[in-house]
């Protein structure tokens, strides 16, 4: 059966669409049109899928049909129209230091495997419900990967694949090819879509698309659109026929493709819209792709990008070459006779009197005789339709989202037809010149680009100058100096961006290059496991002999390894518990006399005793309490995690043997982030070095001293010389993150002059302070300028002007940004809006995920498979539920240890929480982590140690969402500080008792997490915890100076200072 199919195609819940775009309407245009199978666009949206299966009657053969009771009166007879599962789905990702951007097309043959494939989409944290075109952080391959898996007969079409933006082989964000783009999955590839401004000829000249099947679809935004590319079919009605035609792409079953001229499509030639240019290859690369009105890149269009990546310089060489038909729709070609545009009411009425006349619109342009239709029409039409199909036309091409226009008549030519004038279609002047299949002058332009070095590469974006912004390949001279310093002692002050880390590093690789000291006497503390499983990476590359290797830890792991070793002055065994918060919690319940609304203050309390080892102000209310939760301890043979500094503290200072044990094992020691040491930390630091032998060096910085909350104190970095007289300090004075202005800024907050501290790398562009009326629109602010600077997520953002399409060239990747909020009760609001604006984000607060909900439980079972069935920790944590469920978990720890960490909790998720949804994501973040652990003992007690800065996943292309806190030592391109109001930032709601200096340093922290860009934003009306606020501006946004900022209200700018959006280098 020799039928049309249109496979892509959106639905109302896709943005920027027609509300008619409904199985109703698309039934009854693809009978107007003559097209036999639709695909139904969006399957991913809930809302639509649930949209089919009540109108959608299953044929039981991969395809669909309307129902009867929904069906429109046809304004021809009945066609009977088939409907085919299909979706959309933009990926934008990081790959190759590029962020890609690529659209993909996704077939399936029935609801069920549709519903796989969205359940493990929303498992990965796609946001399917805001666009029926979602936009996943995925990589393409990834994606891919996901469709197979879900189903043996699902099917993968790249969609439009020369779009600048949104393409496999886009100028802007694409690939050069389709290996490139899929990898090994790349023969799982059989069909590609060519999109709208380009047609089969011109992917002919590209030998690497040889082996797949070129196929054409409207992308229609409205049912009217539907066919304006189109596919011919010789096969049976069947998914199953579709998909063989495809993948094979035999002659015998399928016959081409259908498109509009390519001319037509709004991305063919190259130019920018608003400068009114439009440029063909060669005058691109006469201009050097610069627009002469603006300065700026052009976009470089299809027919510029398909030249760049052909390798034939003749369509005929290749093979399979199957039928393609150029078409101009028919309304168009009516709009040209009568004169007047497509959307009028003249247009509308004389289009459905010729359908009624001749039959549907494709069968009309593609086969219905001349003879007829001249006959039963016009001679005018008779005469358009007969150009069209001989390609004489006159063009004018398409270029920067704007539309090209074909048309077959000269200026007033079409009126004398349709007036019927004898005499001047007797002396009509010649029909436009037969347009060529390649109607350019192709050889001349690839010889110029094979002949330009100049010119290598006119598709590419200009690169940035931003050279003096990469991390050096040595030390600048204050680090060498701190780094050769073995003679004592020492304090690197060093401010953010400086190289800290890279300093540190290259001190212990000196010591051991040099001989100085053995790997193993070196001790390097840091605070977070992140932290230091970097630090414990980067050291691996130093070589060392043997084996050693220095000790790189956390302070609490560091004392877990103390606690090993002489656990039984404690009345503990080696194989001593560490009891979560959660588990602490639950210990404060059980003691008799303990009110639950003071558990959490308890608990609290506990800690705050521990940490400053003052346990002779001890409340009266509050020593009974504390006395029972130490037994307790003791008899499940557990510590808590504060504990781990505390008992090492007391041992060491009440053993003398331990004490000359571990001040004797160090030579030297390094402690990371001093600034935020605690009472007990900085007394086992101090008892470490008690012995006069060990060398220490700490690093840190006072002005980011932000966990005064946690019983951290700056005074112990402020008085490091009076505990060490002979201490050398050293200074490390160049940011290598930070420019000047975002540096000048920031010590404006913590009332430093202007550059007293730091040098940036360049003087860069000014900070944005933005005034907003309510939380949800500088939400919405922050969404719309990170899709700007991304340089645009959809079509939709480009064509209505949210963004250019352009970007900044120095934002790669989503994950470049990051919005930073005072409290997690900031995030529902900017969650909101990267929904809205399908903006893929991940969330990282100051408790990592794990600690609750189904990962808690999970992690729960995880600890309990590694212990003893009569552990008395495992009679706890498992007390609560039924013997069934204990079986189970006894049944887990007799193959637990057998297990790599990933298996075991893949085995725990679906033996106890098969029925119950979990975030994939999350979940396969979890898998991850354990990967850096040598065993599941190991990483249970990382996860026990852990801080919420641990879950930050760079590698996830996406926006992240986080607290100041937790954004402590990253960095981003461009960072967002939300909620800028008095009362937030500094926090002091609820009458809380603030510590000024701190909060002024912790918005220092968060602004210096900015290399780049940099913006400030509050609303006049917020909505927090469920109250409505009304806040000033935050008192701390008034000390910047103004010559370093950029103020916008409500959208607009005030320039207050000069900011031509340009970096400077110097």
């Amino acid at each position: 059966m020799r039928f049309i199919a249109d496979l892509h195609i959106h639905s109302h819940f896709s943005r920027a669409t027609s509300k008619q775009l409904n199985p109703e309407f698309l039934d009854y245009w693809a009978g107007i049109k003559g097209i036999k199978v639709v695909g139904t666009g969006d399957f991913t949206h809930p809302g639509w899928l649930q949209e089919m299966k009540e109108k959608f009657v299953p044929e039981g053969n991969g395809l669909f049909k309307l129902k009867q009771e929904f069906r429109r009166k046809p304004l021809l007879g009945e066609n009977e129209t088939r409907f085919l599962l299909t979706a959309e789905i933009s990926n934008i990702y990081k790959k190759g230091g590029q962020v890609r951007k690529v659209h993909n097309v996704v077939f399936t043959p029935g609801f069920e495997d549709a519903e796989r494939i969205n359940n493990k989409l929303i498992n990965l944290g796609g946001n399917l419900q805001s666009d029926g075109r979602p936009i996943l952080g995925l990589d393409s391959r990834g994606l891919l990967e996901i469709v197979l898996d879900c189903g043996e007969n699902n099917f993968f079409v790249p969609a439009h694949i020369w779009t600048p933006w949104f393409s496999m082989l886009g100028s802007r964000s694409g690939f050069n090819s389709l290996v490139e783009c899929y990898d090994d999955l790349s023969p799982y590839i059989y069909a590609i879509e060519t999109g709208l401004s380009t047609d089969a000829p011109m992917n002919w000249l590209c030998s690497f698309l040889d082996d797949v099947t070129l196929i054409s679809n409207s992308d229609a935004h409205s049912p009217s659109r539907l066919g304006r590319n189109a596919n011919i079919f010789n096969t049976e009605l069947s998914y199953q026929g579709i998909i063989q035609a495809l993948k094979t792409g035999s002659p015998e079953l399928f016959h081409g493709t259908i498109d509009m001229f390519p001319q037509e499509g709004k991305y063919h030639y190259d130019g920018h819209r608003k400068c009114k240019i439009c440029w063909n290859p060669f005058e691109t690369l006469k201009n050097n792709s610069i627009c002469p009105v603006c300065g700026k890149p052009v976009t470089i269009g299809v027919m510029n990008r398909v030249i760049k990546l052909s390798d034939r310089e003749d369509i005929q060489e290749r093979p399979n070459r199957l039928p393609f038909h150029s078409i101009i729709p028919l309304d168009e070609i009516l709009a040209e006779i009568n004169g007047v545009g497509t959307a009028s009411k003249k247009v509308k009425q004389v289009y459905e009197e010729t359908i009624l006349k001749l039959g549907d619109e494709l069968g009309v342009l593609l086969n219905l005789p001349l003879d007829i239709i001249k006959k039963e029409s016009s001679e005018a039409l008779s005469e358009a339709i007969r150009r069209m199909r001989n390609r004489e036309v006159y063009i004018s091409e398409g270029f920067d989202g704007e539309y090209g226009q074909v048309k077959v008549f000269k200026q007033g030519e079409a009126k004398e037809f349709a007036g019927g004038n004898l005499l001047f279609q007797m002396h009509a002047t010649q029909p436009p010149k037969q347009r060529g299949l390649i109607d350019f002058n192709l050889q001349g332009l690839q010889k110029l680009l094979k002949s330009s070095t100049a010119h290598s590469d006119i598709a590419a974006e200009p690169l940035s100058e931003y050279q003096s912004g990469g991390y050096p390949e040595g030390l600048n001279p204050e680090q060498k100096k701190a780094v050769g310093y073995t003679g004592g002692p020492s304090l690197i002050l060093a401010g953010p961006g400086t190289g800290k880390t890279k300093t540190l590093i290259s001190s212990i690789d000196y010591l051991i290059k040099n001989g100085v000291t053995e790997p193993q006497q070196i001790l390097a503390i840091t605070f977070t496991n992140k932290a230091a499983l970097e630090m414990i990476e980067r050291i691996g590359g130093i070589p060392a002999k043997g084996a050693q290797k220095p000790f790189v830890s956390t302070f609490h792991a560091f004392g877990n390894s103390i606690m090993k070793q002489y656990c039984s002055l404690f009345n503990r065994t080696e194989a001593f518990i560490l009891v979560n918060e959660n588990d602490k919690l639950e210990i404060l319940k059980s003691i008799p006399g303990v009110e639950s609304k003071r558990v959490n203050e308890f608990s609290r309390l506990i800690a705050q005793i521990k940490n400053s080892g003052e346990q002779q102000d001890i409340e009266p209310e509050l020593q009974p309490v504390f006395q029972r939760y130490e037994e307790v301890l003791g008899g499940l043979n557990a510590f808590d995690f504060d504990d781990l500094i505390a008992k090492p503290v007391e041992l060491l200072s009440k053993q003398p043997e331990a004490l000359r044990h571990y001040a004797g094992k160090f030579r030297y020691i390094f402690v990371d982030e001093y600034q935020d040491t605690n009472q007990k930390q900085y007394e086992l630091i101090r008892l470490l070095t008690s012995e006069g032998k060990t060398n220490l060096c700490v690093v840190g910085d006072p002005d980011q001293a932000i966990y005064g909350f946690r019983g951290a104190d700056v005074s112990f970095i402020n008085r490091f010389i009076e505990d060490f007289p002979t201490a050398k300090i050293f200074k490390l004075k160049t940011s290598y993150r930070c420019s000047q202005k975002i540096l000048s800024a920031s010590s404006n907050i913590l009332n430093q002059p202007a550059g007293n501290f730091l040098d940036g790398i360049n003087k860069g562009v000014n900070i944005n302070i933005s005034a907003q009326h309510s939380d949800k629109s500088e939400a919405e602010f922050i969404a719309r300028e990170i899709v700007k600077l991304s340089g645009g997520l959809s079509f939709f953002s480009i064509d209505s002007s949210v963004s250019e399409g352009v970007g900044n060239d120095l934002i790669t990747s989503l994950s470049d940004f990051a919005v930073l909020c005072r409290t997690r009760h900031q995030f529902g609001s900017i969650i909101k809006a990267f929904r809205d604006h399908n903006i893929p984000y991940q969330v990282v607060g100051d408790e990592p995920f794990y600690r609750s909900g189904l990962f808690a439980e999970i992690i729960t079972i995880f600890y309990a498979s590694l212990l003893q069935p009569n552990d008395r920790y495992f009679t706890f944590l498992t007390d609560k539920n039924d013997l069934a469920f204990k079986q189970r978990v006894k049944e887990l720890q007799a193959i637990a240890k057998t297990l790599s960490v990933g298996e075991l909790l893949k085995l725990i998720k679906n033996r106890f929480f098969e029925s119950e949804e979990i975030d994939e994501n999350l979940f396969k973040r979890l898998i991850e982590m354990g990967k850096s652990f040598k065993s599941s003992q190991e990483f249970v007690y990382a996860l026990k140690l852990g801080s919420g800065a641990d879950t930050y996943d760079e590698l996830q292309e996406c926006v992240t969402i986080m607290t100041l806190h937790a954004s402590k030592g990253l960095e981003f391109e461009c960072v967002f500080i939300s909620g800028c109001e008095q009362g937030i930032i500094p926090f002091n709601l609820y009458n809380k008792k603030t510590d000024n200096d701190e909060e002024k340093r912790l918005l220092y922290v968060g602004m210096t997490r900015a290399k780049k860009f940099l913006y400030l934003s509050y609303a006049r009306n917020r909505v927090f915890r469920n109250r409505k606020l009304q806040l000033p501006k935050s008192r701390f946004l008034e000390r910047i100076e103004k010559e370093f900022v950029q103020e916008l209200v409500a959208g607009l700018h005030l320039n207050k200072g000069k900011n031509d959006g340009q970096l400077s280098l110097f």
